[in-house]
């Protein structure tokens, strides 16, 4: 091999891993953006709009959502309707726009919803409605619910057992179709009851906040008053302040739907009546398999319906109280 021959080899040797490298960097930097976006075209994205983030509950649903989600590789889209439902409609708009392919709902106000449902049934998006059912559910793809119904009918059953009579107030969410159903299935299984008396309500909206000057109202008007039916957990402990501001606390048995790690407690600490358990990590579990099956064109149930369990003094033990089951 002649000298010639020589330099051009080493020439090649020391040019060919530059070249490498420059086309490895080429790849990686300069095409950088156009492989993300390839990989993120490749994910689905659902949209989620609740009636309210300042409630664990909804916390707890999202995170469950999003679990099962982000592990499959997609994303999330997560709004808080804050309890509007004019803004609730905006954020279906907004979420068509980011590309959500299947939209969940907890609708803010269940007889007025289906403009916001429209939304998303012209732009050709399925919607899935979660926690609280809407009034005209024509246009919605699937309804994924607790037992509302029956967590009313558990509390009362459970006050019918332990008391002779009772003087009852009752806090309601009269816009929500879960809170409705709830106190609805209390009413109707103490009816008949005689010595069990519905002497006053008032109307929140499910925050502690809201609940207990609703709650020291009802006081007022009514002394005689020994027993609380909460629409939820939250609502419940807004009574049970207002309740011990007064000094009432002996005298109450107070009843709450959410089976929250706070409700559990005061029931362990026997300072609350009973609490009724949803299972909101089944709810998100089954709504997001239930968005997949929608995604690749199963057909799906319209309704479907998680139990509830009543948690009481006799069954705390089997509850996780630092968390939600």
């Amino acid at each position: 091999m002649d000298r010639k021959q020589k330099n051009v080899i080493c020439i090649i040797s020391v040019v060919l891993p530059v070249i490498c490298v420059l086309i490895v960097a080429w790849i990686l930097l300069i095409q950088k953006k156009d492989i993300s976006f390839m990989q993120n075209e490749k994910r689905h994205v659902f949209g989620v709009t609740f009636m309210t983030m300042n409630n664990p509950y909804y916390e707890c649903l999202n995170t469950g959502m999003r679990a099962v989600i982000e592990e499959n590789g997609d994303l999330l889209l997560t709004r808080d309707a804050a309890l509007s439902q004019e803004r609730q409609n905006e954020e279906i708009r907004e979420l068509i726009d980011d590309g959500a392919e299947v939209i969940f709902i907890t609708c803010v106000d269940w007889e007025t919803a289906e403009e916001g449902i429209q939304i998303a049934v012209d732009a050709h998006v399925p919607v899935v409605v979660l926690d609280a059912p809407v009034k005209n559910d024509e246009k919605v793809t699937c309804t994924i619910v607790s037992d509302n119904y029956k967590a009313g009918v558990l509390c009362a059953r459970n006050l019918l057992s332990t008391k002779d009579s009772a003087k009852i107030l009752l806090l309601k969410h009269s816009t929500t179709g879960s809170g409705t159903e709830r106190i609805q299935g209390f009413i109707d299984t103490i009816r008949g009851h005689e010595n069990f008396e519905i002497v006053g309500s008032g109307e929140t909206d499910g925050q502690i906040e809201s609940s207990m000057p609703v709650m020291e109202k009802l006081l007022a008007e009514n002394p005689e008053a020994d027993t609380v039916m909460a629409l939820n957990d939250p609502s419940a402990l807004g009574a049970m302040a207002a309740i011990e501001g007064a000094g009432l606390s002996d005298r109450f048995l107070v009843y709450g739907v959410d089976g929250s790690p706070e409700a559990k407690a005061l029931v362990k600490d026997e300072m609350m009546a009973a609490t009724c358990a949803q299972f909101p990590y089944e709810i998100a579990k089954t709504a997001v398999l239930t968005g997949y099956e929608i995604i690749n064109g199963i057909q799906v149930d319209r309704h479907i319906m998680i139990p509830v369990e009543l948690i009481t003094q006799s069954n705390i033990n089997r509850f996780d109280l630092t968390g939600w089951q």
